[in-house]
């Protein structure tokens, strides 16, 4: 199988995660016998995030490795080529990302990775039960991912919790090293809750703003899953606490398949696993379980996919059947408060009133 994903440069917290739970899920498979009596192996390449590189990468894997089937990419832009390259070659993909667009109309292509959709769901549905707010603002990424989810937030907003008013919305760039003015916009707009819709580093200059500020007396601060990174968190310190944000790896009270995922990946690579690991992870085995399906021939794998259901993955439950591309299923989020520079279930602070 091989992988095209972003392991150097500037979204390598993406790809470098994701690269190691495709090798932990392998390592596994492998131990247990492998696929149909036979070893998978990784063909893996970097294409640093950088799109004009990936595709020379994906067509190196599709012709000359003959992979059977394609793990990646780290980035919206670099997952639209090799989409591109796989539908063409008739190749199977899992790629990583919230964007559940890409999948669609492809016959080939699907997501391993909770869509924004659910992520947004989840977001609305704690602030509308748990937080009972009336006023919120927004401030995002100005990037592809930024302004998507902010864009589908808004509109599951207005449909789920129609009694919550967007008072204000601010962006900033993936540089930016200070957002306390954008931050201070929002609080003079009347906001009881700010969300945060961005990946990497720059979010966490927004939560050491919003408690230098002190706003974290009197505003809440909630980000999507793009921010649950423990090495995040565990920098943050104390400067943290008091910030929700949604997950699909349940830290604080993990299930049994978590708490294993959890313990095999930081024995194996001597660090706690990002969310971004558990989808790499996840994309490794829904690949194996549809070469099995398939019986090894690579010409029927992609329809082998849409006959996986119910099948239990460390994020949760995938079922791609009647057509659906994005395979997780809702129930993967848990809502997650930070305190020292751990996570806790936020359910448990913030119980629906």
């Amino acid at each position: 199988i091989g992988t095209v994903l972003a392991t150097s440069g500037r979204f390598a917290f993406l790809g470098g995660p994701e690269l190691k739970g495709v090798e932990l899920a392998v390592a596994e498979i492998n131990a247990a016998g492998g696929v149909l009596g036979r070893k998978l192996s990784v063909v893996s390449y970097d294409d640093e995030g950088n799109p004009g590189k990936t595709k020379n990468l994906a067509d190196r894997l599709l012709t000359k490795d003959k992979v059977i089937g394609v793990v990646g990419a780290s980035t919206s832009g670099t997952i639209h080529v090799v989409a591109t390259a796989c539908e063409k070659a008739g190749t199977t993909q899992f790629y990583i990302s919230g964007n559940s667009s890409i999948c669609k109309g492809k016959k080939n292509v699907f997501n391993a990775a909770p869509p924004d959709e659910l992520d947004a769901a989840g977001m609305v549905d704690f602030l509308r039960d748990n937080l009972k707010v009336s006023k919120i603002g927004i401030i995002h990424d100005a990037n592809e991912y930024g302004s998507r989810s902010a864009e589908s937030f808004t509109k599951i907003l207005k449909a789920r919790a129609p009694k919550i008013e967007v008072v204000g919305s601010e962006k900033y760039q993936s540089k930016d090293r200070d957002m306390s003015a954008q931050l201070i916009n929002l609080k003079n707009a009347g906001s009881q809750c700010i969300v945060i819709w961005g990946v990497g580093f720059a979010p966490a200059v927004i939560v050491k703003n919003w408690n230098q500020l002190g706003l974290n007396k009197t505003i809440k601060l909630m980000g999507g899953a793009g921010m649950g990174s423990y090495k995040m968190i565990k920098l943050l310190g104390d400067a943290g606490d008091g910030l929700l944000f949604n997950t699909v790896l349940n830290y604080g009270d993990p299930n049994a398949k978590e708490k294993a995922f959890i313990a095999a990946y930081q024995k194996k690579f001597k660090t706690i696993p990002p969310t971004f690991a558990a989808v790499g992870y996840d994309a490794a085995y829904l690949l194996a379980e549809a070469i099995k399906k398939a019986k090894g021939d690579a010409s029927k794998l992609s329809e082998a996919v849409y006959t996986i259901d119910g099948f239990k993955g460390v994020q949760g439950t995938f079922s791609f059947k009647g057509g659906n591309c994005n395979g997780l299923q809702p129930g993967c989020y848990v809502m997650a408060i930070v305190k020292k520079g751990d996570y806790y279930p936020a359910d448990k602070v913030y119980p629906k009133k």
